[in-house]
């Protein structure tokens, strides 16, 4: 009885670790989801660019609109982005990857939704004991707010791409190759090409288009190898 006990629980332990280890998302992944989000963002930002020159022709409520409509968007993407985000997971030193990025993208969420509900009760009848003056200002201080978790985002970049170099040394003992092939490799500058062009190459960038270029620059120019090349 005692012997059929321990490898039981032997055997327990060994399935516990092994689905432990098998819940941790592919880095690949978590970093295609990342690129996505920046892509979705420069969309999103570009829209928001043509409707807001066009909104102009429609006065104060024409820009209310499009300040909703942007919000929305936005909102959306980033909703269904965290939603995402839920259902992946790393563990060790890359364990606090995912929650840091789900916040950044929460608070974000959160800013939108303040322009979202202040842009509206612009747009409703004036009523009693609503101070716009105040609500006026709030806006105006949303837009830095966002730029500021634009940034948070923009810095984590670098450690999205260390996602993606392999932790075995080669025979020089250096970390020279990445822990996805050539094809993944591509397969991610080719969606940052798409999705961000030549903003990449321009000397003014925000935040979203620098995140990309600091990408790209890595998995393009630092001359790492891929996992499928040779190990020398």
């Amino acid at each position: 009885m005692t012997r059929s006990l321990s490898a039981f629980l032997l055997l327990a332990m060994f399935a516990l670790a092994t689905s432990c280890y098998a819940d941790d998302t592919p880095r690949y992944d978590v970093l295609a989801e990342y690129i996505r989000v920046l892509v979705e963002t420069k969309n999103n930002e570009d829209i928001a660019k043509q409707e807001c020159a066009s909104s102009k022709k429609g006065g104060q409520q024409g820009v209310f609109s499009a300040m909703i409509r942007n919000g929305t968007r936005v909102k959306l993407r980033l909703s269904a982005a965290i939603g995402r985000l839920q259902n992946m997971h790393l563990s060790g030193e890359f364990a606090d990857v995912i929650p840091t990025l789900s916040t950044f993208y929460s608070q974000k969420m959160a800013l939108y939704g303040e322009m979202v509900d202040t842009a509206t009760t612009f747009m409703s009848r004036p009523q009693p004991r609503v101070d716009y003056g105040k609500l006026a200002a709030h806006m105006a201080e949303t837009t830095p707010k966002i730029e500021y978790v634009d940034e948070s985002i923009f810095k984590m970049a670098p450690m999205m791409f260390a996602l993606v170099i392999s932790d075995e040394p080669d025979s020089q003992n250096h970390l020279s190759h990445l822990s996805i092939t050539r094809a993944q490799t591509n397969a991610l500058l080719s969606t940052l090409q798409r999705g961000l062009g030549s903003s990449m190459d321009a000397k003014d960038q925000n935040w979203t288009v620098s995140a990309a270029s600091v990408l790209r620059t890595y998995l393009r120019d630092k001359g790492y190898k891929y996992s499928d090349d040779p190990w020398n």
